[in-house]
């Protein structure tokens, strides 16, 4: 009883089709792979400063990049969207 079969994946697949229609499912993919991207880049990143956090800062020398590498690009930093508040009066 606890096991999905090919019959019940394709059951669920025709459902989403009947649902969402087949023009707006490549879009769900296609945010769906975003957003689990941006999750990626976020844990990462907080691993990263948890990691700089703890150990002792190092003196790193530049590395060395060639006339026809450019240097990586730094996303900006996310910051979370607040609802404006009336003011007070």
């Amino acid at each position: 009883m606890g096991e999905l079969s090919p019959w019940h994946l394709l059951i669920v697949v025709a459902v989403f089709v009947l649902l969402f229609g087949a023009n707006k499912l490549p879009q769900m993919a296609r945010s769906v792979g975003q957003s689990m991207r941006i999750f990626k880049a976020e844990t990462r990143a907080l691993s990263g400063e948890k990691e700089t956090e703890q150990s002792p800062p190092r003196a790193s020398s530049p590395s060395p990049t060639s006339p026809h590498q450019a240097p990586p690009a730094q996303a900006p930093p996310v910051q979370p969207h607040l609802p404006e508040q009336p003011p007070s009066g």
